[in-house]
């Protein structure tokens, strides 16, 4: 073979050599590393340029390298060119691969052909090594057509961008593989017959039976059934104890039936609405719903599987369902994180289009919220709604976001059921091999409209007249099989019919024994918990033999670790606030708070954005060496038999990590699980949990959350962005005792707060409007007395000098204005008005205010409720009502604040404190 033969295997001739080689000799390690040990070889064996040549050229055209090449160096340019040829199928093979089961997107062989089209017949018969072991030394074009076959089939892989070497060449070497293409066992492909006609048939037969009602369809996707089989039996094999899996709403009940192994007869009578009143009732729709099960694999290992509830918000479930493997991961400890592994079932338009799916995946890595490894499956229906891939995203594929995070992506034809099982157990064995995200991007169709009452012909007619007439992948793969000629068409038959006949039998049985739809979701870690709130408080108060212990871990340090000088004081001071000789901070009562929960067994997890020091340098539960950069956590040195406390710095996000704290807390409801925005009003940005998931999820799925959420709040001048957590927003989210809300105003309440969050046999979420000035003010800190005694109270009365016949007037308040209440009722010497603290606005502590404050002063006759929020925010249109509802005589509540605004607060101090002081004044006026 001539030289210039050889040359034109890199496609861009010599000239590409000629750069690459001036690169090498700048810097040999600017070039990958088949390339620097290529040229290497050239100048070992005494290769350079000749003729008086600087390398630039030889005056007649020629790279100067290029010409200057011996024969003796010519197998080097040839392993190199073919090294180069078989990298442009690993790099952009998925160009041509026929993933479209449609044909409407065909393959682009562009790239491939132009390397192609510079081989000569002389260069395709020419006998090779290609250093693959199922290959060995072969004829070119015995190589190309494997390589062929491996890149530019019913799959496309992605794979080549990452820069891990062992990853890039371990997934290379398992899709080059012999093995990898190996026909299937009949077993497996029955298997994958058997999987598939259950996921089409369970469709036709509920089309026939609910005629004209939403089911979402998995027609035109069948094969994720039999991919989520093929992972259930892979947990198995790699023995995995638990997968849960979070989804939208296609193809839902056919994972819940066919993979789950939910009873189908449940699925027929919520179908009919047959609600079991008796045990509580769902009260979502039928495809939002979850369910719980465990699955015998056939390697003999049981995989307990769950399917997340999920509201119609879909790609809000991901989070949640990684925090909830991150929950099961720590209680049984599994420390490398192989024994539960979280999936989530994405739509295309969907994965592109949500930002919390960035969000989610951003955690992949990072210690406080890694799972090992999200198995993503993209449910890829080539349309969203009615909106095609070129009108909602701007990328070629909709999986392309992932790569800038380094995940492998595969393409893979849905009418390929064994290409499908294929790469499945390929990402799987890469999963558990590496501890990373792994995504298939399952290219299928969606047969019917957005759901069965829609008319997809509206607005995608040439699309929806190829489906009309593109039979389904199950008679597909039956004709297959039969022409493959191992498996005859009376086994099929078999097959098909026990599938039907068992589906008509839970049908019939459905109707016959009037099976009621019916939810359970108190089992396992939930057992010993209550649906039903007690009555009475919880003792809360901290044990005196515990505060030495706690003192002690958390105010001390490791010989040899240095903190910083200004620490140093900070933990003398916590010292002196345990012996009494002052009073405590909120920094300090949280930590002896967190301190007595772990030494009681309760696990305690913090996350937010800098939750380690405080955003406000309050806390410092984390310390960090000056010297090494080590951290140090006090609070998991207090005794041998404490639970382990884990405050982490999360990423700048709120929607993704409250998600995943929200998950947390449903897989551990015995740890006391903590979201802190960094302001309050940060909480904007997840909306969604709060609205679809956190406040709802009891009276929609009979779902329970212990979720505390930390929300700094409190008017000092700041400006809009940080002065509200809109305490309105929560308010308005509360009924049916979902949730608490509260604010405290000194740092025993807060204590309090958390120990009784914690100790109670009921689960429900907890908004806590903590504060930023009051954090270190004199009058909020708190003997250490106030700890080791009483509990929280959802209401503070007055417990100044004021006489109680004396007082005319009662001014309620919620969260740090009760303190400019007090220092103007002082400076003014106001004797006939008490002041009220209510601490916890939801449950509307009725009884409280009804026993403690309006028996005590019955001879008032004005009620005020005075607020730093403007009339339209806070928490007067919520507290209004009910307080009239308790006042005697049909007396009106009155209002004191700041007006109506569309802003939450002023962006000038000046602005503020006129506000402020003026809020105080009317408070005494009204």
């Amino acid at each position: 073979m001539k030289i210039e033969q050889l040359m034109a295997l890199y496609g861009e001739n010599g000239a590409l050599l000629e750069e690459l080689y001036e690169k090498f000799k700048k810097d040999p390690n600017s070039l990958d590393k088949e390339w620097s040990l290529f040229f290497q070889e050239v100048e070992t064996n005494g290769v350079y340029p000749q003729n008086g040549s600087n390398g630039n050229g030889n005056g007649n055209g020629k790279s100067a390298v290029a010409t200057s090449f011996t024969d003796a160096q010519a197998g080097s340019i040839r392993e190199m060119g073919i090294i180069n040829l078989l990298n442009a199928y690993r790099r952009q093979g998925h160009l041509a691969a026929n993933v479209d089961p449609l044909g409407i997107s065909q393959p682009n062989r562009k790239f491939i052909e132009s390397k192609l089209g510079n081989l000569t017949p002389a260069d395709l018969d020419t006998v090779v090594d290609t250093q693959n072991p199922s290959l060995g030394r072969a004829k070119l074009k015995d190589v190309v057509a494997w390589f062929e076959k491996a890149y530019c089939s019913t799959v496309g892989y992605e794979q080549y961008y990452l820069v891990n070497d062992e990853e890039r060449e371990w997934l290379q070497h398992q899709i080059e593989s012999a093995e990898y293409h190996a026909p299937l066992p009949k077993s497996i492909r029955l298997r994958l017959f058997e999987k598939l006609f259950q996921a089409d048939h369970l469709e036709t037969f509920l089309a026939k039976k609910y005629v004209g009602k939403k089911r979402f369809s998995l027609e035109g996707g069948e094969s994720m059934i039999p991919m989520l089989d093929t992972i259930v039996e892979e947990a198995g094999r790699f023995k995995m104890d638990g997968l849960v899996i979070g989804m939208a709403h296609r193809g839902r009940l056919n994972v819940l039936v066919n993979v789950i192994e939910k009873p189908a007869s449940l699925v027929f009578a919520e179908f009919e609405e047959k609600a079991d009143k008796s045990a509580g009732s769902y009260a979502d729709v039928k495809y939002h719903l979850g369910y719980s099960n465990s699955k015998m694999t056939s390697s003999g290992k049981e995989v307990k599987l769950s399917l997340a509830f999920n509201p119609s918000h879909l790609e809000a479930v991901n989070p949640v369902v990684t925090g909830s493997v991150r929950a099961r991961q720590e209680q049984y400890g599994d420390a490398d994180r192989s024994k539960f592994m979280p999936i989530t079932i994405h739509g295309d338009a969907a994965f592109a289009g949500q930002g919390v799916v960035a969000e989610t995946i951003n955690l992949m890595n990072l210690d406080g919220y890694t799972t090992g490894g999200t198995f993503h499956i993209v449910i890829n229906n080539q349309i969203g709604f009615t909106t095609l891939p070129n009108e909602s995203r701007s990328t070629l594929y909709a999986t392309d976001l992932a790569k800038g995070y380094q995940i492998p992506i595969v393409h893979v034809n849905g009418d390929d059921p064994e290409a499908v099982y294929r790469v499945t157990k390929l990402g799987m064995e890469y999963r558990q091999k590496f501890k990373k995200d792994f995504i298939i991007d399952l290219i299928c169709y969606r047969r019917l409209g957005h759901n069965e009452t829609d008319e997809p012909a509206f607005t995608q007619p040439k699309m929806y007249s190829i489906i009309k007439n593109h039979l389904p992948t199950a008679q597909l793969y039956e004709k297959k099989l039969i022409n493959d000629g191992d498996i005859s068409a009376e086994e099929l038959d078999f097959i098909k019919n026990g599938s039907a006949q068992g589906l008509e039998d839970s049908f019939q049985r459905a109707k016959e024994q009037d099976i009621k739809m019916k939810v359970d979701t108190m089992q396992g870690v939930w057992a010993k918990y209550s649906k039903e709130p007690l009555d009475s408080g919880t003792a809360t108060s901290l044990l005196a033999e515990q505060i030495d212990r706690i003192v002690k871990a958390i105010t001390t340090v490791p010989d040899g670790f240095t903190p910083n000088p200004k620490l140093v004081k900070l933990l003398q001071s916590r010292k002196e606030m345990a012996e009494g000789k002052v009073s405590l901070d909120y920094g300090m009562a949280e930590a002896l708070s967190f301190g007595s929960i772990l030494e009681n067994g309760f696990r305690v997890r913090l996350s937010g954005q800098d939750s380690q020091r405080g955003t406000f340098s309050h806390r410092h539960a984390v310390l960090v060496d000056i010297n090494s950069g080590a951290k140090y956590v006090g609070l998991n040195h207090i005794s041998e038999k404490q639970a382990k406390a884990e405050v982490v710095n999360s990423s700048l996000s709120e929607f993704s990590v409250l998600g995943f704290e929200y998950g947390y807390s449903l897989s551990d409801p015995s740890a006391l699980v903590l979201w802190e925005a960094q302001f309050g009003d940060f909480a904007n940005n997840t909306q969604v949990i709060f609205d679809q998931f956190l406040s709802s999820s009891e009276v929609k799925w009979q779902r329970m959350s212990g979720l505390v959420v930390l929300l700094p709040h409190g008017y000092e001048g700041q400006g809009p962005e940080h002065s509200s957590g809109r305490i309105e927003r929560f308010l308005q989210l509360c009924a049916d005792n979902n949730m608490q809300v509260a604010n405290c105003t000194n740092a025993a309440q807060y204590f309090h707060l958390l120990r009784r969050q914690i100790l109670r046999n009921f689960r429900k979420p907890l908004i806590i409007f903590t504060p930023k000035s009051l954090l270190r003010f004199p009058g909020a800190l708190s003997p250490i007395d106030d700890l080791l005694k009483g509990a929280f109270r959802e209401v503070l009365p007055d417990k100044t000098e004021i006489k109680a016949d004396k007082v005319e007037k009662v001014i309620f308040s919620f969260g740090k204005v009760y303190y400019d209440l007090l220092k103007y009722r002082e400076e003014n010497k106001v004797q006939n008005t008490a002041l009220i603290r209510v601490e916890q606005v939801y449950p509307f502590p009725a009884k409280e205010i009804q026993e403690e404050v309006l028996k005590t002063y019955k001879n008032a006759k004005t009620f005020v409720w005075c607020q730093e929020e403007p009339k339209n925010q806070g928490a007067w249109t919520f507290v209004r009502d009910r307080f009239e509802d308790l006042l005697p005589n049909g007396t009106k509540l009155k209002y004191a604040g700041r007006k109506e605004s569309a802003s939450p607060a002023a962006g000038h101090m000046k602005v503020h404190t006129q506000e402020q002081e003026q809020l105080v004044s009317d408070a005494y006026s009204v």
